[in-house]
């Protein structure tokens, strides 16, 4: 399984989150915003020094589903052109904001060399609920495969701040754990999942 977080990094949310995970001693996904790596730097690349994964959310966190071809491309270019300048490196996943795509976007993405991703389980935590309630929802759906989806900013949130989500972590980890998965970044969830 992999657990992913988006909309960071966030100087507020994703500290927390790390340190979570770190002390859970699990790797994870997050889909950082361009315009946010540009802004927090240091931030960015402490979640890759960390032992994370870093994948696209776009330049900016608007309805990419809605932009025309040239609008896409030029949004998805800008986030990658961040990423590589700040990270010095391409990433491979790209997952849009809302979970909205279009057949437009698709075909930027293909163009680009991205790979959409999306979820298959969520914690509805851009909503002002508990670490508890996050890691129930969450747990509800969770099985081999799973595609977890959190968020580290409470940014374009209900929410004040993402402490719920790095709360809720240990009680997702640990029944995982107990279910017999393993928690792995997605690129590396998705090639043992293919492998067997």
């Amino acid at each position: 399984m992999a657990l992913t977080f988006d909309d960071g990094p966030d100087d507020r949310g994703t500290p927390p989150v790390l340190d979570a995970l770190e002390a859970l001693d699990v790797s994870a996904t997050f889909f950082v915003l361009g315009s946010e790596v540009r802004e927090q730097p240091a931030l960015a690349r402490e979640i890759r020094e960390r032992g994370h994964e870093l994948a696209l959310h776009g330049m900016t966190h608007r309805r990419h589903d809605r932009l025309t071809a040239t609008e896409a491309r030029a949004e998805l270019s800008a986030g990658l052109e961040a990423m590589e300048e700040i990270l010095g490196e391409r990433p491979r996943w790209y997952r849009p904001p809302f979970g909205r795509s279009s057949t437009t976007l698709a075909t930027v993405c293909d163009e680009l060399g991205l790979e959409l991703a999306y979820w298959s389980s969520w914690g509805f935590d851009w909503e002002s609920v508990s670490g508890g309630e996050i890691a129930r929802v969450v747990l509800r759906d969770l099985d081999g495969g799973t595609i977890v989806l959190l968020h580290d900013s409470a940014r374009y949130a209900e929410r004040d701040d993402a402490t719920p989500t790095a709360a809720a972590l240990a009680e997702i980890v640990t029944t995982a754990r107990e279910r017999g998965l393993e928690i792995r970044p997605l690129s590396v969830a998705i090639a043992d999942d293919a492998d067997g």
